[in-house]
């Protein structure tokens, strides 16, 4: 009844207890969602003038497939790019980046190498692209590029899929070393490097490192995102990439959804003349820096010594790894009644590994939900382990 393609198709455990953590009472450290007490309202609505005083009814026109010139080169101009707006393309959302540059690159069974664990909405999305999936372990400095070059070695790959700051669940980030050996790797051995990088912008601490992309122009695609630093229901997203690359894409988007809301690209646009993002981007750091601290704390304080805890530099994630006969699957189903949500570990991995693992966000949560949403979930870590 239904096309081949759809038989790959799995739904976002992430996705799918959003319902579940909405309701009263229910404390979420599942999702990966910015704080919308934070959004930039008042400079939204000053945008939103700014822009419907200039264009008038000609916001509401149809845009360019591959996004207004003026929004691509302030990317180019702004962010670690090094090309111009011709190798620059607005998408609706990073994860539409994603899906389109792998149409575009990936034909059925050709391989992609992904971290263990890895961000899920790219799993999906390769998955249902058809690509073979294989994965390599990371740890605090990055991936394990012994490991990689093993592989290497043994089988040709189209691309390696990577989140380098603040790694989505992890939320480790790699040493400068490894970056630079990374791509010195995909030089080597003729493959694509997908940079996904929606939270480098969010670092609370420590120096910001290059981008995999600045260091190797020709072999990275890279994905950058609105959704974390601005406001994501508007959908903005971006690939930098060779223009070879681009201009696929371009025709690719063109049959997705013609062009991203040219109204949200105009605001957002205006948002950033306006000089409002450098303010706004503080606060965030100030406030989820101090959150990453408080949950980091209270974790470490509650729970036992064997339990290892990532320490993140920024991002929106803790990754805590509990004893090898935990888990937190089931444990999850047991926190849902206690109010308290988290992701498993599992949901991450392509073969159902970190099965004693699991993930929680900081971002959206202020300190009081932090400690009680802690204290519930640690109670239940306790009597499991007794």
């Amino acid at each position: 009844m239904f096309a081949k393609c759809t038989h790959h198709l799995n739904s976002s455990f992430i996705r799918d207890i959003l319902a579940v953590t909405q309701q009263p009472g229910i404390i979420s450290f599942a999702g990966g969602l910015p704080d919308p007490t934070l959004f930039p309202k008042a400079e939204l609505a000053k945008a939103a003038r700014g822009i419907h005083n200039q264009y008038g009814g000609d916001l509401y026109q149809y845009s360019e497939t591959a996004g207004i010139p003026d929004f691509r080169q302030w990317i180019a101009d702004h962010y670690d790019t090094p090309g111009s707006k011709e190798e620059i393309i607005i998408t609706t959302g990073s994860q539409q980046g994603l899906d389109l540059t792998t149409r575009c690159l990936i034909n059925p069974g050709d391989k992609i190498i992904v971290e263990a664990p890895s961000y899920l909405g790219a799993l999906q999305v390769f998955t249902a692209n058809q690509a073979s999936l294989s994965a390599i372990p990371i740890d605090d400095e990055g991936p394990d590029l012994d490991a990689l070059e093993h592989y290497l070695e043994q089988e040709r790959i189209s691309c390696f899929y990577t989140v380098p700051d603040f790694q989505n669940p992890k939320g480790t980030s790699y040493l400068l070393q490894r970056r630079k050996a990374l791509v010195a790797l995909a030089e080597r051995y003729d493959f694509w490097i997908m940079e996904d990088a929606p939270y480098r912008e969010l670092r609370y601490r420590g120096e910001t490192l290059p981008s995999l992309q600045s260091l190797s122009p020709e072999r990275v695609i890279r994905f950058g995102s609105f959704s974390k630093i601005i406001a994501p229901a508007l959908r903005l997203g971006w690939i930098s990439a060779p223009q070879p690359v681009i201009k696929i894409v371009e025709k690719m988007k063109q049959c997705a959804d013609l062009h991203s809301s040219g109204y949200d690209q105009h605001l957002v646009l205006e948002f950033l003349r306006q000089g409002s993002l450098p303010a706004h981007l503080e606060q965030l750091k100030q406030v989820y820096g101090e959150r990453l601290k408080i949950m980091f704390n209270t974790l470490s304080s509650q729970l036992p010594e064997t339990v290892k805890l990532s320490k993140p530099d920024g991002g929106m994630f803790i990754w805590t790894e509990l004893s090898e006969t935990a888990d937190t699957m089931k444990l999850f189903r047991k926190a849902i009644k206690q109010g308290v949500a988290f992701v498993p570990g599992e949901a991450f991995h392509i073969d159902g590994g970190s099965k004693n693992c699991l993930r929680f966000n900081f971002s959206n949560s202020d300190s009081e939900q932090i400690q009680q949403g802690i204290k519930r979930l640690t109670a239940l870590i306790i009597n499991e382990s007794e």
